[in-house]
Formats: C-alpha cells, structure tokens, sequence
C-alpha cells in the first residue's frame, strides 16, 4: 500500500480547494491508504489544522516550499498528488510550486481546478511546466483534456479524467430547519458557496420578481460567507449591494441571506429543503464545481448558465441551462420547472444517476490506481538522483524586512542611520522613496504579509507624489525631519531614479489603485526627463520607459525610449573604439546602469547595435572592478581616471548595479559569464570582498554603509539596506531560472 502526499489548500481554510483537498484525503483514508497533507497558507490568517497536515507552505516564502520539497523526499512517500489553480501558490502566476516540484524524486500527479483558453505566455509556461514535471495531469472535465491539447499542446496520453467526488447524500429531516428560516410550505430555490461578484447573483434575485408573479411562495436562499480575499479587498461592498437590490425590487419576504461558511452536514440540511438548485455564474471558463456535482449527488433539480462544467455534467437531459446575465430566460425556467413537478424529479434523478459513480472513495480509488500504475509500470524519471540545486536556502540568506521597516516612518523611508538607528538630522530623499518604491514592489510576491509590503509601497508612493511641485512641474528631491523641502527641484539622477520606479510600479504592482497612482505620476515626471542629459539619468529613464513598454506596449512610452537610448547610444561614439572607452574622463557612481539601460532596452526594441555596444560598455567596466577574481567597485574617494582607479570606500549600490547589469546580459547570451560575475557581485555583501567582511547584517536585514580602507562603515542607510535587498531579489529570481525554469 503507497504512502501519498496531497499538497493543496485545506481546512478551516475556507475556498473550494480546501474542501476538496480534505474530501479526497478522507476518501483515501477511507480506502486504508496512508496520507499527509501539505496545506497552503494565504497570509491571512493562521490556520489551526488538524493533524492530517504535516507540513505548512507559506505562500509568498520560497524557502519554505523548498523545506515542503525536502520533507517530501525524506519521508518516504511514494506520490505527491498537487491541487493546482491559479491564485494559491506564490510568484507570478503561482510558479513558486515549481520549484518545489522540480526538487522533488517521487512521482507527482497535479489536479488541474482550473484551464485557461486565453493564457498569458506565463501562465502556459506554468502550465507546460507542471505537465513536464507530472507523470499526469488530471483533468475533473473532458473539457480540460481537449484544451490541453488545442492550447497548451500537451497530447491526451499525459492527462486522465476523474471526476470532481461527492459525498453520499443521506436524506435528512429538515421540517426544523424550515420552521427556523421560516419557509413551510415554500418553494425554495438555492445558491450556495462562497460570494463574489463572478457568482452573479444578482441576475437569480433580477428573475424574481416574474418568479414571485406567478410563484409567490418561492423564496431564494443565498447560503453562503463573502470570499475572505473579497472581504480583504472589497469589504461585504458586493452583498450590500445584493441587499439594495433585493429592498429596491421590494423581494425582502423572498430572497434570505446567510452569510456564514457551512459544513458539509449544514449543506445537506439545505440541500434537502431546495426545490431548485440555481448557479448563475457569469463567464463559462469553468472546468469545475463543486456545488454542481453536491447537489446532483442530493438529486435535485440544477439550472445554471452554460459554463464549460455545467454544459458537461448537465448534458442529457440532467438539468436546465439559461444565458449568462440573462435573468428573464432564468425566469422563464424557474417558472417551468415549479410548474411541473415530474420535470423536476426526471431531470433530478438524471442527475443523481451520474453523480452515483462520483462518490469519494471510488474517485479516491481511481487516483490510487493511477499512483499505483505509474509507480509499477510507467519508465518514471531516474528517481535515484539528486534533483539540480537550483536555489538553496542555506546559500541565500532569507527575505528579511525588519531594517526597513525600521527606517519607514509615516513620512517616507529616512536617508541615514547611525549603526541601525535611523538618523533623523538627515530627513528624507526622493531617491531613496523611488529606490524603496521599486524594492517593495520586488518584493510584492516574495514575502508572506503582503499587507505590510502594500502598505510600505503606499507610503512611498505618497512621498513621490508630495514631491512633485506643481509650481515649476519637478519633482523635488530633499525634505528635512520637520517635512519641510529644502529644494524647488531634484537633481537629474533622483528625477531619472523617480521615472525608473514609477515605470517599474506602473508595470508591475499587483494593486489596482498602485497602478493608476503610478502611472499618473510616471507621466508627470516624463515631462521633466525629456529636459535630462546626464548619461546616468538618462539610463535610469530608460530603465523606467523599457518595463512601462515591455508591459503596456503603448507605442507612445516606445518611441520614448528608443528617442532616450538613442542618447545614450551617441554618448560612446567618439570613444567606444578607444582604450578609455568611457564617454568622459571621470567614471563616477552607478556607472553599470548605463549598460544594464542600453542592454535591456535593446533587446525589447530589437536594436542588436544598442545591445552590442552595451555589452562591450559593461565589459570594460568588468574589467576595471573585478581583481582576481572579487568584485573590487570603483571608490568613491577619487573615482576611475585614466590615471587609475580608487579603490574605497567602495558603496552597496555599486555592487547592486554590477549584479543587475550582469544578469540582463546574462539574459542575452545565456553562457553563464555574465552570471558568475554577478554573483560574485553579490558575494561582495556577504563578504567576498577586498576586506574580507560582509555588510549585511544577519541579525537586522540592513546593510552596512560601504567598505573603507579600515574596515566596514557600520551604519546602515537606506540607499546600502535598499541595494542589497533589490540585490537579494534579483539572485534569486536568476538562480530560479537557471535550466530554464520560471520566474
């Protein structure tokens, strides 16, 4: 008998996947099989889970999906079977599975809840992925098989349909429960689970009044708690809204609300009062539901708009099917089935026929039976082997906020710390605000309290839109303790470090009103880059206008930057032949972003010329800062001439620039020599280095000022503590993607 893993949701969290992930468990129980459950978190609460979960995954923390992976292989399971839809998992479009998948040497099998027929190019590589990994995908709709093939090209030979299980449905006495919502003698009609607005309610209490007209002993149940996600980001905005509607069409004697989860035994109670099962869902890229097959297994009567599952399961007669937002067709079939009661029964009983051959333990058997015929006779992956190391959580030190955290008031984040105390004699600067505004949104996907991160990008943000004085159309840079601006415009590297961050958040943040905020101000501050001419400045625009362009594709932001790199592209002429190749004769500070702009740039605007020239930059700059092998960045204390070059004090944001430099040619040529040396950059921080100690601090999350010719400067700004955080992040998200996996 096989040992089996089940990695998913599970309860008391609240979302169909739970409920599922625990159904198939018991079933499996049921059968005399040995499982384990490895649960997700989602940040929003801490779970108390019963002793069937093993093991916990943090949603946003990679290092804990790689102690999952290490856990799984240590103790002798035999399968994992994945719960997979998209939402659960962390990363872009839930690719932090992955690597814990990939680091795994038993078999997997992935329930696949949900198939997209429109995916992004991320979301079908997610997809190919898990179907490389898994030794099946299984699909709980023969719709899913037929999409997996047409859109993702995945061949029917890797996917098995199971259907979606059910509960044996015992038939209860509910004249209590009636008597207790008040509806003997009443024809009930039911939607339950949990409440959003794709559950299109609405268009069932729209129906009603016609309903009501010639039934006026229906009433509408609607069983069921608002999504905890909802509630997180909307509030009961959605159910008020249901609730006015209701008072509005004057249905208050028809429509009854209960708005909290229910357990199974609850759900059949209700299930036994209903008369007609209504699901009003609003789009039909469904392959599953759980509330469908429940009530076909309670025998009763479904109508329901025509979504992928419900054309399926409905089919032959086993229910009703009306349009999507169409509440007078909805009626009309309301009213049909209340007027014929033997309709009623045969399309039940039509249903419940089917439903009978999708009870728990045989669905649970049939994945039993797979695991057990993949493990016996499929030529499964050589097991025996180690799986590539791809990132290790003994090697990178953990995502660690504290420092920053430290260094964020009300205000803004504060420029300078004496040891890791913030300094308040310094206040405030745009460019660390931009810096930190780019870092959190980084930081976005990585870390399990995603409110903490919201909230410190909001912050940010409001610094970056007070800077901007309406009076001159610039964006100010200082402001001392006492919130006051000590100048009517910034510099030209915090308004191209302005532009950079609101590029970069206007592409990427995960928060709509993040994304309007952004993209406003990123339009304000454009008006001011176009007056910009320093090289540095420039590239830091360019940075902003390549992940603006790369995402919205907007053929304005576009010609933007190519206009803006074809700046930077000139600079060289003169010099890019010549043995001080650097356009002046003084490199200062941040010079790798200069190349990391023009490389970047150029291969979204397919300009081989910009990115050859951009290499053969960053190649000289490689050259002057790394010494035997250790990065060794151009000091502050004199700078590279052609005389020579200084080599303290050396700054954090030298080595974050040299990593992200390297990591975008490494992009482009895909040799790894690029990426050695950016690690080595990166090493720098922990050490590797030319006084041979490290300036991150363990112990705060902060980063240490720079190297002097003495030793480490001890304190910790923001500008040193930003740069290694940004650095930390871009290390990782490359050694993810080392052998082609996913970021």
């Amino acid at each position: 008998m096989n040992k089996i893993a089940i990695i998913g949701n599970y309860p008391p969290r609240q979302c169909g996947i739970a409920t599922f992930t625990k159904d198939l468990n018991e079933g499996f129980r049921e059968n005399g099989v040995t499982t384990a459950v490895v649960a997700m978190n989602d940040g929003l609460y801490r779970y108390d889970y019963p002793g069937d979960v093993v093991c916990e995954i943090e949603q946003n923390v990679m290092a804990s999906y790689i102690s999952a992976a290490e856990y799984l292989n240590s103790n002798n399971f035999d399968a994992v079977i994945v719960q997979h839809e998209f939402g659960i998992y962390g990363g872009k479009d839930g690719i932090h599975l992955i690597q814990l998948l990939k680091r795994l040497r038993i078999p997997v099998i992935t329930t696949l809840h949900t198939i997209l027929d429109d995916p992004t190019e991320n979301q079908r590589r997610v997809i190919n992925e898990l179907a490389n990994i898994s030794q099946k995908l299984v699909c709980i709709s023969r719709k899913g098989i037929e999409l997996l093939q047409t859109v993702y090209g995945i061949p029917p030979s890797e996917c098995v349909h199971i259907h979606h299980g059910v509960h044996q449905y015992v038939p209860k006495d509910v004249d209590s429960l009636r008597k207790k919502l008040g509806v003997e003698n009443k024809m009930v009609l039911l939607t339950f689970g949990l409440l959003s607005r794709n559950k299109s309610i609405e268009v069932v209490i729209n129906a009603l009044p016609e309903v009501v007209k010639k039934h006026p002993n229906t009433v509408y149940i609607v069983l069921g708690a608002t999504h905890p996600h909802v509630v997180k980001h909307e509030g009961e905005d959605y159910r008020l809204m249901l609730i006015r509607l209701v008072n509005k069409l004057q249905l208050e004697k028809n429509v009854i609300f209960i708005n909290r989860f229910v357990s199974n035994d609850e759900l059949f109670s209700y299930l036994g009062l209903c008369d007609i099962y209504v699901i009003p869902y609003l789009g039909e890229k469904q392959i599953s539901s759980g509330t469908l097959i429940y009530t076909m297994g309670a025998a009763k009567p479904i109508i329901s708009t025509p979504f992928w599952y419900a054309r399926e399961m409905l089919a032959d007669e086993r229910g009703l099917l009306f349009g999507f937002r169409d509440s007078e067709e909805l009626s009309e079939k309301i009213n049909d089935l209340l007027s014929d009661e033997e309709k009623r029964k045969t399309i039940a009983q039509n249903a419940f026929t089917l439903a009978k051959e999708c009870y728990w333990p045989m669905i649970s058997q049939q994945y039993y039976d797979l695991v057990d015929h993949i493990i016996v006779e499929d030529n499964i992956r050589a097991l025996s082997e180690p799986a590539p190391v791809i990132e290790s959580k003994f090697v990178l030190p953990p995502i660690k906020m504290d420092h920053l955290r430290v260094l964020t008031d009300y205000t803004g984040i504060l420029q300078h710390a004496k040891f890791n105390v913030p300094d308040r004699n310094h206040g405030y600067c745009t460019d660390d605000n931009a810096r930190a505004l780019l870092l959190s949104v980084m930081l976005q996907n990585e870390v399990q309290d995603v409110d903490e991160v919201n909230r410190l990008t909001s912050i940010y943000l409001s610094f970056i839109d007070y800077a901007y004085n309406p009076v001159t159309g610039k964006f100010r840079n200082f402001m001392n303790y006492e919130r006051q601006w000590l100048d009517k415009e910034g510099s030209e590297d915090s308004i191209g470090r302005t532009a950079w961050a609101l590029g970069y958040t206007s592409a990427y943040t995960n928060v709509c009103n993040f994304y309007h905020h952004s993209n406003y101000l990123f339009e304000k501050v454009l008006a001011s880059a176009d007056t910009l001419t320093h090289p540095r400045a420039l590239s830091y625009v360019a940075l902003g206008l390549s992940h603006h362009a790369k995402v919205h594709e907007e053929p304005a932001m576009i010609e933007r930057l190519a206009q803006c790199t074809k700046k930077l592209f000139t600079l060289f002429d003169r010099t890019i032949d010549e043995e001080w190749l650097w356009f002046d004769d003084k490199v200062s500070y941040s010079n790798s972003r200069i190349p990391h702009a023009m490389i970047h740039a150029g291969m979204l605007l397919k300009e081989e010329p910009l990115i050859q020239r951009g290499l053969k930059v960053l190649d000289w700059l490689i050259e002057k800062q790394f010494i035997n092998g250790i990065f060794s960045p151009i000091g502050n204390n004199g700078w590279l001439t052609p005389q020579g070059k200084v080599t303290f004090d050396q700054q954090p944001l030298e080595a974050n620039g040299m990593i992200d430099a390297c990591l975008q040619a490494e992009e482009y040529v895909k040799d790894g020599t690029y990426a050695d040396y950016a690690l080595k950059a990166f090493y720098w921080f922990t050490g590797e280095n030319d006084c041979g100690q490290p300036l991150y601090d363990f112990a705060t999350g902060g980063c240490r000022d720079g190297l002097h010719s003495s030793g480490v400067n001890l304190n910790q700004g923001a500008e040193s503590t930003i740069s290694w955080l940004m650095s930390l992040m871009s290390i990782s998200f490359y050694l993810r993607n080392k052998n082609n996996l996913l970021v």
